[in-house]
């Protein structure tokens, strides 16, 4: 913007001087040889005068044409940077989806009911599914609370290490802040203690020796938020695809 905001001033500025070389001799012509209308012009002074005036703009045409084609090779530079700027995001941002698809996640729905002798019973199911699956096809707002079994929140999202990628798009890059957790962990869990209802979510990938793969800490205690950050991931990543022209994505 800058570099444009230069090229203006210095047209804006070539574009004054050229009409300030025109109007001078003008002037000067008309103070020193015009006296009225009704009389003859002296040829000699005018064609002069003609001569002149075809020589400045001859000499203006030149720079304007020497200043469009600096404007030309710049613009035609700074455009072979911006697309291969481009592309590398492109690349990066395409990484990052290939790794979101790939990411396997399970959790584990914890749910407190009511037996026919009127205890409560906590019932549990557990599903192993893609990470979109997993954040977007399960209704959370019935839970209480999501924690997430392991030591470091990049074991279950891998591709959280992208928002820190400088070529990832900022938008992109605050949405995957929103998942990422700073870990408080804890080793060990009373029970009693748990909500009536709440989820686990863990990885598989975690080797069993990995003896922090069951420290436990808590990730969402709004657990309907997890849902909605997920699919506000998933927009922002899907506008920019398509601003770039990406139309047919399959995420």
């Amino acid at each position: 913007m800058k570099l444009l905001q230069n090229k203006n001033f210095y047209i804006y500025l070539v574009s004054t001087l050229m009409l300030f070389s025109l109007a001078v001799p003008t002037l000067i012509w008309y103070n020193n040889f015009f006296t009225s209308f009704k009389d003859k012009i002296d040829s000699q002074n005018l064609a002069e005068y003609g001569t002149f005036l075809s020589f400045i703009v001859s000499f203006w045409g030149l720079v304007f044409n020497f200043i469009l084609v600096i404007i030309a090779y710049n613009a035609f530079k700074n455009l072979g940077i911006k697309e291969q700027y481009h592309q590398k995001q492109l690349s990066v941002v395409t990484e990052l989806v290939t790794e979101m698809s790939n990411t396997v996640l399970s959790n584990m729905l914890y749910e407190t009911k009511i037996d026919p002798y009127g205890n409560d019973r906590i019932i549990c199911t557990g599903f192993t599914l893609s990470f979109y699956e997993i954040s977007l096809g399960f209704d959370y707002k019935k839970f209480d609370i999501i924690y997430v079994k392991s030591n470091n929140i990049e074991n279950c999202f891998p591709f959280l290490r992208f928002r820190r990628n400088p070529l990832l798009p900022i938008n992109i890059a605050k949405q995957l802040e929103k998942l990422y957790r700073p870990l408080q962990y804890t080793f060990a869990f009373d029970e009693k203690k748990f909500p009536k209802n709440y989820v686990f979510l863990y990885s598989n990938l975690i080797q069993k020796e990995d003896f922090s793969r069951d420290w436990v800490y808590v990730f969402y205690e709004e657990p309907s938020k997890f849902s909605e950050d997920c699919k506000q991931l998933r927009k922002s990543i899907t506008n920019w695809l398509k601003d770039y022209g990406a139309e047919d994505i399959n995420i």
